[in-house]
């Protein structure tokens, strides 16, 4: 291609040649592009200035595009390298604590929990059920929308996080018919028995609250916290599981000796078929003997109230007489026991009387007679100076002292004596105290079945079995009020709370029958602070356990928890060798 400028006109063409097949002579052809002015300057065409805009477009396109290309290979590069990393990052993880939720899960994989669970709210419902019971155990009930820390440091059923809004749904999902249906499927899968010599021991306890809008919460007697408001469980503990049976809630103005009632028709439609029901003081009363003697068919061993007859009667037979017997004398509890028989007459609501024969059964502590008697004329004496000292300052007046009218210590065994119209004593009632001083070591156990006064007392002392599972939840779990706002979610967040505290009770008495093996140094915080130091990490989908020590190893043995590492891999616990001991100068 060459340019070619006509001189008549002016005109510039580009011109080009090329060949046609069979033509000996070569063609031309001939695009005008502008043409010269009279200055000699090049003046173009519309043709060519869009031909040129076209070319400039073009070669900035092509530039670009050659810039894409670049970043696309740039970014392709990075992917590589991101998807490289992210292998290596998935290949091998970081180390979490792993040793306590392995023990948890494996406890609650023997002991049926994680198969009643299933069985109740399905696999992901009871995969986060026991999630944030492990984390209220792991870290004192400590408030759920912190879980994403346990999330990040632990392993756990269900394997991540579990946001606040998903944790409020999950408490508020778990109804009471579920917790029923929990303990039944915990029941059934059981073995089946008749009537046994094993025994159920029914407790209840108070939990204060700060929320006034729960239904539960109301204002009790609750020696928690007496200025809030409280909410009340009872719970079974049944001897034969070791753990306990059923519980339920209810409001904290309904009086203990009440609460009875709807637990007989509960437990026995859950497939629970207890011999004996061993009752605290709180649940001592004639009526409650007679619905669970005579018309449910169990054996009773209850404490009984001082100010019973019974109480009193036995007393009058048996006080001053276990010295001169040296039978009497219980080596194993340390106290004296000896057993009256006697008649009582139970009467039912429509006002048939029940004659039923009944055996008391009297102990005598006379190291605690000891230490109780300084205690009471140690009380009775403030109790007389405090009252003394408000008289004087006007903050009582006589005719309230007369009518008694104030609270103090031992105020039944205070006596007011008035002097004049602005003055009056105060004194002890001998023929009280004196009643008062006769009781002190003595406590009193009635049982509607004919055993010995041994035997009554190893299984009422066995009944506090219901009474460490309140002191786990309190203690252990830190579970002493409620950290809720409706009604909605309470019942699913003492669910939860109470499935730790069964866990926790289930490693305790393994820490009680291995006392030998831990040492009594070993505590239950310590242990679980034990299970805590052992860690795992992932290699390419594989799990492996960080150096298991002989100490962390034995406490698995103890739990009945399979080591997860082969015996020769345990680590042998590094002691610190004392240097030698410095010369005297």
């Amino acid at each position: 291609m060459y340019i070619n400028i006509d001189k008549r006109n002016g005109a510039v063409a580009e011109v080009t040649s090329y060949r046609e097949p069979g033509c000996k002579y070569p063609k031309q052809r001939k695009v005008y592009i502008g043409k010269m002015d009279e200055q000699g300057a090049f003046v173009p065409n519309k043709f060519f200035i869009e031909r040129s805009r076209k070319e400039e477009l073009q070669a900035e396109v092509e530039k670009l595009q050659k810039e894409l290309d670049g970043m696309d290979r740039g970014i392709r590069k990075q992917q590589k390298e991101m998807q490289a990393l992210s292998s290596v990052v998935c290949s091998v993880s970081g180390k979490k604590k792993a040793g306590l939720t392995h023990a948890l899960g494996h406890i609650a994989e023997t002991k049926g929990f994680v198969q009643a669970l299933q069985g109740v709210f399905g696999g992901d419902s009871a995969k986060k059920i026991l999630s944030l019971s492990y984390y209220v155990l792991a870290t004192r009930n400590e408030a759920l929308d912190d879980f994403c820390y346990f999330d990040a440091s632990h392993e756990h059923p269900y394997g991540s996080d579990i946001g606040s809004s998903e944790s409020s749904a999950v408490l508020a999902s778990i109804k009471p018919e579920h917790v029923n249906g929990f303990f039944k499927a915990m029941r059934d899968a059981g073995p089946s028995r008749s009537k046994e010599d094993h025994f159920c021991a029914f407790d209840g306890t108070a939990f204060s609250s700060y929320s006034n809008n729960l239904s539960e919460v109301e204002v009790s007697r609750g020696k928690q916290d007496p200025d809030l408001r409280h909410f009340a469980m009872a719970a079974v503990y049944s001897s034969n599981e070791g753990r306990c049976a059923y519980y339920r809630l209810y409001r904290g103005n309904i009086p203990d000796i009440k609460t009875i009632d709807n637990f007989v028709d509960v437990t026995k439609a859950m497939g629970y078929n207890f011999r004996r029901m061993v009752l605290d003081r709180g649940y001592c009363s004639y009526s409650n003997l007679h619905r669970l003697y005579h018309e449910c068919r169990y054996e009773v061993i209850m404490c009984m109230k001082s100010n019973m007859s019974v109480y009193k009667d036995a007393l009058q037979t048996t006080r001053g007489t276990f010295e001169a017997d040296s039978t009497c004398y219980l080596a194993e509890h340390a106290v004296y026991g000896k057993t009256v028989k006697q008649s009582i007459v139970l009467t039912d609501n429509l006002g048939v009387e029940h004659p039923t024969t009944a055996y008391v059964h009297v102990y005598y502590n006379r190291l605690k007679a000891a230490e109780q008697e300084p205690k009471l004329y140690r009380d009775l004496e403030d109790s007389i100076a405090e009252l003394t000292e408000k008289v004087q300052k006007k903050e009582l007046s006589v005719s309230d002292a007369q009518k008694r009218l104030f609270s103090c210590k031992q105020k039944a065994l205070v006596s007011v004596r008035k002097t004049g119209n602005s003055r009056c004593v105060f004194e002890m009632d001998c023929k009280k105290v004196d009643g008062a001083a006769g009781k002190l070591g003595y406590f009193v156990l009635l049982s509607t079945e004919n055993l010995t006064a041994a035997q009554v007392l190893d299984i009422y002392r066995s009944k506090d079995g219901v009474e460490r599972v309140f002191n786990n939840v309190k203690n252990d779990i830190g579970f002493d009020r409620p950290a809720v706002k409706t009604d909605a979610t309470l019942e699913g967040k003492v669910f939860i709370v109470m499935l730790a505290g069964m866990l926790s009770t289930i490693i305790r008495n393994a820490m009680r029958a291995h006392r030998k093996e831990l040492t009594r140094k070993m505590t239950y915080g310590k242990l679980v602070k034990e299970l805590e130091c052992m860690y795992s990490f992932t290699i390419k989908g594989k799990t492996q356990w960080c150096e298991i020590s002989e100490k962390q190893a034995m406490i698995l043995r103890c739990l009945g928890v399979p080591l997860p590492v082969k015996s020769q891999d345990v680590q042998a616990q590094l002691v610190k060798k004392r240097g030698p001991k410095p010369k005297a100068r």
